[in-house]
């Protein structure tokens, strides 16, 4: 690989780090998002069991990158104070305490097993996010790794509605050497009549998580790339398409969740050819595909009847149970089985498992990535950067809302995607913080 060195004079590249300058970080991060994206979710390196995610072995990889720097320097290396960071600090620092306090109580041996994957897994998506927030070196570098990420929008995307018209996953055909099956068998989801996208991911609500906390990236390279317009709208069309596809609530919301939070920060005109825009893709999918419109509609109206949402509401006095053994620090990260229940609400089993003071910093981390951009909205007067910035809340508001609806630790694609996301506003905060001298 070509080592990528920062030009000095670009904006924000003062406060590189030294490892950055002679890594391209955003090259690394781009692999990251194929092995990601591209390896279907349920292929593992067999001898590491769960442990042997492709993904999760390249976030440890980048949070190895990352650390072995950091500990080996004997002087600060940044004139900025990095506020994720230290919220993810507080973060680890409670899944920590927790992770010991489980390990003092009486535990089943199947509790440990799942609290040593979840520190593993919770490592690796930080090193994700520490690679990211600290490693890339200029926001033309950003821009790129910006408009991979709606690349591979699209991509997935255009999958998904290959998925859902041909009735099959077709995920279960792929075989990559050296990885096998972990036990999930990949097959194809349905609802009524139709057949539910799932992309390579574990199931079709990861994968319209995952397509709806990617959508505000793909808005923002369509209106700032440059390109020809069939080229920059069209992750965008397909994404706008899959979403309803995907048959999927958490989805559905998502996508209304991030309009949300973009429409008031857009110029009149812009709102007005979007709402155009949804409502004729509303009117050819629902021609096109007889039938669509009224699931859609009753995923909403017979939600009263509905199982999975009777089981969200129903979790609620078991929840309250377990919370009240360990009010303050949980239970421990990944020891609230399945065979407990299945809460299909991850802050609610984040408040079982790390207690009050997990949620509380939980919350916090993505509080302070929402904040930062707002931060970074006001004093910058670059409207490019300000939509970025805007961006990177809507899609924060997206997986914030996706965690409410299903348990989104479990689903390691959509998580990945929150940590990635939660390390952009990192490295945008860094690009465009001014210096403060004595700042560490």
């Amino acid at each position: 690989m070509t080592a990528h060195r920062a030009d000095p004079s670009v904006r924000g590249s003062g406060a590189l780090p030294e490892w950055a300058q002679n890594q391209d970080v955003v090259a690394l991060l781009s692999l990251y998002l194929v092995i990601l994206y591209a390896v279907p979710a349920h292929l593992v390196v067999g001898p590491l069991g769960g442990a042997g995610s492709p993904s999760q072995i390249a976030g440890l990889a980048g949070l190895l990158l990352w650390a072995t720097y950091h500990l080996g320097r004997s002087a600060p290396t940044s004139t900025h104070r990095q506020p994720i960071r230290l919220a993810l600090l507080a973060f680890l620092l409670c899944v920590g305490i927790s992770y010991v306090v489980a390990m003092l109580r009486p535990i089943p041996a199947d509790e440990v097993s799942t609290a040593d994957l979840a520190i593993l897994a919770v490592l690796s998506w930080s090193g994700i996010l520490l690679l990211t927030a600290d490693g890339i070196p200029s926001h033309g570098r950003l821009t790129v790794l910006i408009e991979r990420l709606a690349i591979a929008a699209g991509l997935l995307a255009a999958f998904g509605i290959v998925q859902f018209f041909a009735g099959e996953s077709f995920i279960d055909r792929i075989d990559i050497p050296g990885l096998t099956s972990n036990g999930v068998a990949p097959g194809a989801y349905s609802r009524d009549q139709f057949t539910r996208p799932s992309g390579t991911a574990v199931h079709p609500i990861e994968y319209g998580v995952i397509i709806t906390t990617l959508l505000p990236f793909a808005l923002h390279r369509a209106l700032h790339a440059g390109g020809t317009i069939v080229s920059r709208w069209l992750p965008v069309g397909l994404s706008a398409i899959v979403i309803p596809l995907s048959l999927s609530r958490s989805a559905i919301l998502g996508a209304l969740v991030g309009l949300v939070v973009l429409l008031p920060t857009w110029p009149q005109v812009r709102r007005n050819v979007t709402a155009a825009s949804m409502g004729v893709i509303g009117v050819l999918m629902f021609v096109t595909v007889p039938g669509l419109l009224g699931t859609v509609v009753g995923l909403f109206t017979g939600i009263a009847g509905d199982g999975s949402a009777q089981s969200r509401t129903g979790s609620y006095q078991i929840a309250a149970d377990f919370i009240g053994r360990a009010p303050i620090f949980g239970r421990g990260l990944g020891t609230f089985l399945p065979r407990y229940r299945i809460l299909d609400n991850q802050l609610l089993g984040i408040l079982i498992e790390l207690g009050t003071v997990g949620i509380v910093a939980f919350l916090g981390l993505v509080t302070t990535g929402i904040w930062t951009m707002v931060l970074v909205r006001r004093q910058v007067a670059d409207p490019r950067t300000r939509d970025l910035a805007q961006t990177v809340i809507a899609s924060l508001f997206v997986s914030l809302s996706g965690f409410a609806l299903y348990d989104g630790f479990a689903f390691p694609m959509a998580t990945g995607t929150f940590f990635l996301v939660l390390g952009i506003a990192g490295a945008i905060w860094r690009l465009e913080r001014p210096q403060q001298p004595g700042d560490g």
